[in-house]
């Protein structure tokens, strides 16, 4: 089965949050071993979540692990995103959709702000 990874960020209408967005998914690809690594956003950017998934079907993802890069448990996070996923369920009705906890606490957040304030100092 091949599985294949989605990024879920917010998105924006700043060109330089898009193009770090597009920087984070392309340093995952290059750091995994799955098919195929989309990015896509919740809103103001593209691709959206059905554009990414429908470019991840045609390229033959069976299975698609979705990690959410959000900091926190939000409504995109709780509603949003989980009725996406079931809308898109019963359009690719042999795919299957699994969804990762956002960032939240990972005490590697810890490391880098205070490294971020060392830096300011």
């Amino acid at each position: 089965m091949e599985k294949g990874l989605l990024i879920v960020g917010h998105g924006s209408r700043s060109l330089d949050a898009q193009r770090t967005f597009e920087k984070i998914v392309d340093m995952v690809r290059k750091r995994v071993s799955y098919k195929v690594v989309e990015g896509a956003s919740m809103e103001l950017s593209k691709p959206n979540i059905p554009t990414a998934v429908e470019k991840m079907a045609k390229r033959g993802i069976e299975e698609i692990l979705i990690v959410p890069y959000f900091l926190y448990e939000g409504m995109h996070i709780k509603e949003d995103i989980p009725e996406i996923i079931d809308g898109l369920s019963k359009k690719y009705k042999n795919m299957i959709f699994r969804m990762g906890q956002p960032i939240g606490t990972d005490p590697l957040l810890l490391d880098l702000i205070v490294k971020r304030a060392e830096e300011i100092e």
